[in-house]
């Protein structure tokens, strides 16, 4: 939609040396990406903003690579969150580096980025998924699909982004 392009090229003119686009995807990165190190990826739809694209490192210090923007309150396609995936990492690394899905939980969110990370492992990168299901909001009687995991996940952000630039490993920085 428009209002998803107007806002990733207003990023882009503001944060023009730290941030880049992914062609032919709604997908933001960090111009700087260290394949040796763990990298977050997180994403959704848009109409949350500033998430997701408001928290990548290269404007807010220690947070995420990259973010994978949907349509306004649609989930991002399994082909942008893997093209995202493929960006920040290397297949067969040694173990080194690989990415980090923080997905709010949401339907949609849960099915495509789950179906990218299964996608991505298969090509032999190394990748894992964290759903973030907190909400203040609604009543725990709502079921696993009632939390969607809001005002959290910024905080699993701060957290992961930190482990991940203290350089340790994915299961590390998972577990956080």
């Amino acid at each position: 939609s428009d209002a998803v392009t107007n806002y990733i090229q207003g990023l882009l003119y503001q944060y023009p040396n730290t941030l880049r686009k992914l062609s032919n995807h709604n997908v933001l990165l960090s111009s700087k990406i260290d394949y040796n190190r763990v990298n977050i990826l997180s994403g959704g739809g848009s109409g949350h903003e500033p998430s997701h694209a408001g928290y990548i490192s290269a404007v807010v210090g220690g947070m995420l690579t990259g973010a994978i923007l949907g349509g306004i309150f649609a989930s991002p396609s399994v082909s942008s969150i893997l093209a995202a995936i493929r960006a920040v990492t290397k297949p067969n690394n040694d173990g080194k580096g690989g990415c980090l899905l923080v997905v709010k939980n949401y339907t949609g969110d849960r099915l495509n980025f789950g179906r990218a990370c299964e996608l991505a492992n298969g090509e032999g990168r190394n990748c894992a998924m964290v759903v973030v299901a907190d909400d203040a909001a609604l009543p725990r009687e709502k079921g696993i699909t009632g939390a969607r995991g809001v005002a959290g996940t910024v905080f699993v952000h701060k957290v992961a982004g930190a482990l991940a630039s203290a350089g340790h490993d994915l299961d590390t920085v998972v577990q956080g």
